[in-house]
């Protein structure tokens, strides 16, 4: 038997090593903020937290309250079956001023919007105009999670319809935490088909720098915008920044206010997860509620532009002096 045997020569490559260095990850957008910028950025954009708290009065179909008899009716007097429930919502918020007075921050109005009293109905036909519960709103907290303390935020400034508030507090602690967004003001009438844009918020809870693209730079004639960015709970007020193709600089745009959806009822328990951890082996026997729940349509982000926020500022100019914050260099109307 005749063996025959094949030799190999393996050849080994080795890595050429390669001077560090701290930037070796290049973008477009690094060539003009540089991450220290861009940590600065990040630190004035800070998790917004809503917790509000109502008291519930539920009424039984025979006792035929209307809207009429209840402005007569002393709710914690009467016979009504007492509960309460707990909403919490989370959104982004941005720090435009840090003073002596306290700091300022931009958002979104829906995220502190909530009604002092909500009334239902009986939904049958005969009924409908018969009140089956009436929630009266106990308290209402307002903060930022990096607030030490966590001392609330007053509302100093809401519009439902366009979707901005400004909040503050006068009581605010690490103010070493509490950086002030910088970037120049930008134009949102100029924003065209496709145009760049990058967005810093809280989607999903988690701060992140995410890019996207004008999917609609003239959505409705105040000269909002629309982006394809993914839009996830919490990314309300996210800031919305781009490129001027003139300076190169970085300039502020608008902020994400909501997205495409749409809405489906589902049924919670008295408590939320936070408060309550629930077994799954068990059978609740809880009181139920309807809760209305967003599916969104991801890829459709509908923005508030820059000159918007801007017209709303000088409406509420005055009160927001009176409280110590003044944004007209922020906005360059000086």
């Amino acid at each position: 038997m005749m063996i025959t045997g094949f030799g190999c020569q393996q050849k080994i490559f080795q890595p050429v090593p390669q001077p560090l260095d701290d930037a070796a990850y290049k973008s477009e957008f690094s060539q003009i903020i540089s991450n220290s910028e861009m940590e600065k950025v990040a630190g004035s954009v800070k998790k917004l937290f809503c917790i509000v708290e109502y008291e519930v009065y539920q009424f039984d179909e025979k006792d035929q309250l209307t809207r009429e008899k209840l402005g007569e009716l002393n709710l914690r007097r009467s016979n009504a079956q007492k509960t309460t429930f707990n909403e919490t919502v989370y959104g982004t918020a941005t720090i435009l001023q840090n003073n002596r007075n306290g700091i300022l921050l931009l958002t979104c109005a829906h995220i502190v919007d909530n009604p002092d009293t909500l009334i239902s109905y009986f939904q049958t036909a005969a009924s409908s105009s018969i009140i089956e519960s009436v929630a009266v709103k106990k308290s209402q907290m307002n903060f930022i999670r990096d607030n030490e303390n966590n001392n609330l935020l007053r509302i100093f400034a809401f519009d439902s319809k366009l979707d901005l508030a400004f909040l503050g507090s006068d009581k605010v602690t690490g103010i070493e935490d509490m950086p002030v967004f910088e970037i120049g003001i930008g134009n949102g009438n100029i924003l065209q088909w496709g145009t760049p844009v990058y967005v810093m918020g809280f989607p999903g809870g988690h701060q992140m720098l995410t890019n996207a693209a004008v999917g609609n730079p003239h959505s409705t004639p105040t000269g909002d915008f629309i982006i394809d960015a993914s839009f996830n709970p919490g990314g309300s007020g996210s800031l919305i920044m781009a490129v001027n193709q003139t300076s190169r600089k970085l300039e502020f745009v608008g902020i994400a206010k909501s997205a495409s959806a749409t809405f489906i009822n589902t049924l919670k328990p008295e408590k939320e997860s936070h408060q309550e951890i629930y077994n799954p082996n068990l059978p609740y026997d809880g009181y139920l509620y309807v809760k209305r729940v967003r599916n969104i349509n991801y890829g459709i982000t509908f923005a508030i532009s820059v000159n918007t926020i801007r017209d709303f500022y000088i409406q509420h100019r005055k009160s927001l002096n009176r409280e110590g914050f003044g944004l007209d260099e922020f906005f360059g109307l000086k």
